[in-house]
């Protein structure tokens, strides 16, 4: 063996082998709180100097067990109890059912909201669809539920289940909603929709007439639809009026969006449309006139 790898060796292991049993009163100073750790610090490290069992294991440990039961002090006993888990005789108890959850049937959903939960479980496990509690049909009916969170949650399945069935109900039901909660909540169903589905059914003009249900159009629309395909003159033609207002979501949302429709060459409509602005938009438009594409 050369020097070197021997030197190493001896000292990694050299305290282990030097070290000596802690005496009576090591264990005695468990007890006495300044004293504790540096006690236990050493009854550990003699532990930790049988990686086998041996006799002189199983009585070293012994004596922890019984100096364990012995105190009454419950920091001792679960500074000892840690000690024990150093024993090479000690048997890891298994959980009380092996079986891994995952495996556990889930009972029958009876209700919307049981099955809902239940078919939600099958998709996050990627189970076949023949065990699906729910149809596509059902589905489509559950996104007319009266209660929004259930409603919801059937129109997210469904867009897992079947993106082109859910695209056209979740724009229907952009367009219905006012509150800018739920709003939010649909339009980022709509934005998890894939891209082929969502540029293909994507409305040309915001249907809703409340401001939040507008806005979100403008924000889908900015992020979802083609530059270059057949529906930005329409597009163009949707955002122009959106432009002039008031400072809100709805006008944010609007120039936010112009360059992604627009180009230098329709600088002076833009222009015109930034005249009359408020001091709280009017940062924004100039911001959006001098990110225009050069085509």
């Amino acid at each position: 063996m050369k020097p070197s790898l021997l030197l190493v060796l001896l000292l990694a292991f050299g305290p282990l082998f030097a070290a000596e049993a802690p005496s009576d009163a090591t264990f005695a100073d468990l007890a006495v709180a300044e004293k504790r750790l540096a006690a236990q610090q050493a009854i550990f490290d003699f532990s930790r100097s049988f990686p086998k069992a041996t006799p002189e294991a199983k009585a070293w440990f012994e004596r922890v067990r019984v100096a364990a039961k012995a105190s009454e002090d419950p920091e001792v006993q679960a500074a000892l109890g840690q000690v024990l888990l150093l024993d090479p005789a000690y048997k890891r108890q298994l959980p009380l059912n092996p079986k891994q959850p995952n495996e556990y049937e889930a009972p029958e959903g009876t209700t919307p909201e049981t099955k809902l939960a239940h078919l939600e479980r099958l998709l996050d496990l990627r189970r076949s669809p023949k065990e699906y509690p729910l149809t596509v049909d059902e589905l489509v009916a559950l996104t007319k539920h009266e209660d929004f969170a259930t409603a919801q949650r059937a129109n997210r399945l469904l867009r897992r289940i079947s993106p082109s069935t859910a695209a056209p109900l979740l724009w229907d039901r952009l367009a219905k909603l006012t509150q800018r909660s739920q709003v939010q909540e649909v339009e980022d169903e709509i934005l998890r929709l894939p891209s082929a589905v969502a540029i293909k059914l994507l409305p040309t003009a915001p249907g809703g007439a409340s401001l939040a249900s507008k806005a979100a159009w403008v924000r889908i629309v900015a992020v979802r639809a083609n530059r270059y395909g057949k529906s930005r003159l329409a597009l163009r033609e949707s955002l122009l009026p959106l432009l002039k207002g008031p400072a809100n979501e709805l006008t944010e949302a609007a120039w936010a969006a112009v360059p992604r429709f627009f180009v230098e060459a329709d600088r002076a409509v833009l222009t015109e449309a930034s005249q009359g602005l408020s001091e709280r938009l009017a940062p924004k438009a100039k911001a959006a006139l001098d990110a225009l594409p050069a085509k």
